[in-house]
């Protein structure tokens, strides 16, 4: 036995305040005198059973099959996946598994971008670095965007759209689940990253 199966369990019971305290108390008078020896696995077994169950447990793993983005920044979609991933680790047992995941489940705009950035082997600290670099250039974008829009969207009303009264220059505009961009700003911050 190495030193973490000797000493590990010493070193988390130490640690332990509380009602996990309590339990470790009540354990250790429950079992005969000289066997409370355990590995590092067997008391994983016990505490995870006593303080987080198996039904919580796949509850977690639900929540974390049906984890994406949505609405939420990039740091706060990052911290949620990471408290879940603890649970999914059968269903994804490598890092680049996990890292897949994590891009896959993005907001479509962020998502693409990454797709660029993450042709080969990086670790999911470089990349969550990377999406927010994204989401600050893309929100930079939006704003900006939202300065140049033209005032008029819709029916023909006979004047030339997003020109300057009968210049023959035009703008295009990108439609990304809801948000309106300038084709050439997309670019340009692409271009940038």
């Amino acid at each position: 036995m190495g030193i973490v199966d000797t000493c590990g369990v010493d070193f988390v019971v130490f640690q332990m305040m509380g009602s996990a305290k309590m339990w470790w108390r009540d354990y250790i008078l429950t079992i005969p005198a000289g066997l409370h020896t355990l590995t590092c696995d067997k008391f994983s077994r016990l505490f995870l059973e006593k303080f987080l169950p198996i039904t919580l447990r796949e509850d977690y793993g639900r929540q974390f099959e049906h984890l994406q983005q949505g609405n939420m920044i990039v740091t706060q979609y990052e911290s949620r996946f990471v408290d879940l991933v603890r649970h999914a680790l059968i269903l994804l047992p490598t890092e680049r598994k996990r890292l897949r995941r994590f891009i896959d489940r993005l907001t479509h705009p962020i998502m693409l971008q990454m797709a660029k950035e993450t042709r080969g082997e990086i670790p999911f600290q470089t990349a969550t670095n990377v999406t927010r670099r994204i989401e600050m250039v893309l929100a930079q974008e939006r704003r900006q965007g939202s300065n140049k829009r033209p005032r008029h969207f819709g029916g023909f009303n006979g004047a030339s759209c997003g020109g300057i009264h009968g210049s023959s220059e035009s703008t295009v505009f990108v439609q990304v689940k809801g948000s309106q961009f300038e084709a050439e700003e997309v670019v340009g911050a692409v271009d940038r990253l």
